[in-house]
């Protein structure tokens, strides 16, 4: 049976380990959280004691992290797993990072001939449960190849994308795409329901229409309800990565006059203590502005 160790069992995470230990591989897990430790056993995996430990008895490592952070610590730190991976294993870091992270891993992978992806995912916990995820895959050819297998399992969507750091580049300007067209929506649905329109008539428009969009059919209900505290996408995490774009954006010299006033309506969300509801919390901004709110007037 073939090896596999998976870094976090949090929402993406989960899914992956599902499906990969109905797939055949024996997976071993760290998660520092006791509630995903008794998720990961009930599941059928091996829960180890630190990154250090997974890296010892595997091949293969996914990561599944909430920050860059928490990636260098569980890779590089002193029980990262980079402590005892063998050489010519590969770890593919799933999670959604700086740019600059995945290419100074990349490299200090290198080093110790270890396999190094930038493989960020799109797809929400329902693509991770359903292996459906779209995934963006940054690094070198071969070891892209080598977890083919892996990838094909836990996703639908599978894209080799070039050099160290193009997956996260491309999940990056993904997600600000997302937030920017979460944005335009809050502001034309406040428009359409104060000139009396009814937000689920727009939503269903929209659906039909130029204007439809991934955004609308993941998110439209929460932003049609005002049922901001069902949280698919965390508005702390749609923060985090509006940052990164806006940190790359800046390194790069791109103009984002959008971008930065759509991450500034976000920053506004999570001083406001939103940061645990889902991104289109961010309406609740927008909607105390214009003292209105979008669901109450249905």
């Amino acid at each position: 049976m073939k090896k596999i160790g998976v870094l976090g069992a949090g929402a993406m995470g989960r899914g992956m380990i599902k499906n990969l230990i109905e797939s055949g591989y024996e997976v071993y897990v760290y998660d520092p959280s006791s509630k995903a430790q008794e998720i990961s056993k009930n599941m059928g995996a091996d829960v180890l004691n630190s990154p250090r430990e997974v890296g010892a008895v595997v091949e293969i490592l996914l990561a599944s992290l909430p920050t860059s952070q928490a990636v260098k610590d569980s890779i590089c730190g002193e029980n990262g797993a980079l402590q005892s991976l063998k050489e010519q294993s590969i770890i593919c870091d799933m999670s959604t990072t700086a740019v600059s992270t995945e290419k100074e891993l990349y490299a200090l992978c290198k080093e110790k001939e270890i396999g190094y992806l930038d493989c960020p995912v799109s797809g929400g916990p329902m693509g991770a449960e359903n292996a459906t995820m779209s995934i963006m895959v940054g690094g070198d050819k071969e070891i892209f190849d080598k977890s083919k297998e892996v990838f094909n399992i836990i996703g639908g969507n599978i894209f080799y994308l070039g050099k160290s750091g193009s997956g996260q580049t491309i999940k990056i300007c993904h997600n600000m795409v997302l937030a920017v067209t979460t944005i335009s929506l809050v502001e034309s649905f406040i428009t359409a329901v104060k000139a009396g329109v009814n937000p689920k008539t727009l939503a269903d428009v929209f659906k039909v229409s130029v204007a439809k969009s991934g955004t609308l059919d993941v998110f439209g209900d929460n932003l049609v309800n005002g049922t901001y505290e069902k949280t698919i996408f965390a508005l702390s995490h749609m923060h985090k990565d509006a940052n990164l774009y806006m940190g790359l954006a800046d390194e790069l010299k791109t103009p984002s006059p959008v971008s930065s006033v759509v991450y500034q309506l976000f920053n506004a969300a999570i001083n406001k203590g939103l940061g645990s509801k889902d991104q289109t919390a961010v309406a609740e901004v927008l909607e105390e502005m214009s003292d209105f709110r979008i669901a109450f007037n249905q």
